[in-house]
């Protein structure tokens, strides 16, 4: 499993829809890529990249771009964009932390941010990517009329979010506990990867919010 992943890790910088926070230029060469004026949707932690590709298929018209901090996750899902021909999807890896270094304020449509690290730890709880810090960032990134999805299968996260999302001055447009019992699915996507129907099929309750500042 090691060798697979340090040889992901040697490839990965190979391909052309994946950038790194240590690249120089990365603003530039990221316009480049998608070369047009268009601005971006985020997925937040997005592992192997399975929910922005489905974004990148069902919306053609936009830009999306994967953000996750370990670059063998990303390797897969940026394999299959270019195989599928995908040109409005990237990928960088980063922490969530830096991305005002990559991003201008105003610059992001929309942020998903599906099943992340609970972090179940006190001592952890500050890299939560739904922590009150985090979500200050986002809102400087994100337009006015931006929405922010979130969803979890942890009671504990799904608590906690909506507490920092109040104490950021966001606004919830809709919270559900059960968000595939809910008679108001409009917010989400209705994007179900497989990493999600193997929790909904463990008999788990998908968590959801949405919000905006």
């Amino acid at each position: 499993m090691a060798r697979t992943k340090l040889k992901r890790l040697l490839k990965i910088s190979e391909l052309e829809n994946v950038f790194n926070i240590k690249d120089l230029d990365i603003k530039e060469t990221l316009k480049n890529y998608f070369n047009n004026q268009k601005i971006y949707t985020l997925e937040i932690g997005c592992g192997h990249g399975d929910f922005s590709i489905e974004l990148a298929k069902k919306f053609p018209e936009r830009n999306f771009i994967g953000i996750d901090v370990k670059g063998a996750r990303i390797y897969n899902g940026a394999r299959k964009v270019l195989d599928l021909n995908l040109s409005n999807a990237a990928f960088i890896i980063t922490k969530a932390e830096w991305l005002n270094e990559i991003f201008e304020p105003k610059s992001i449509e929309e942020i998903y941010i599906p099943f992340p690290d609970p972090h179940v730890r006190r001592s952890n709880q500050s890299r939560r990517l739904i922590s009150q810090q985090l979500l200050m960032l986002y809102k400087k990134m994100i337009t006015d009329f931006g929405y922010i999805h979130f969803k979890t299968d942890n009671q504990g996260l799904y608590e906690y979010a909506a507490k920092c999302i109040s104490d950021s001055q966001g606004k919830i447009l809709h919270s559900t506990e059960d968000l595939y019992e809910s008679d108001n699915n409009d917010f989400s996507p209705r994007i179900v990867t497989s990493f999600e129907k193997h929790y909904i099929n463990e008999g788990r309750k998908i968590k959801y919010i949405c919000f905006k500042f």
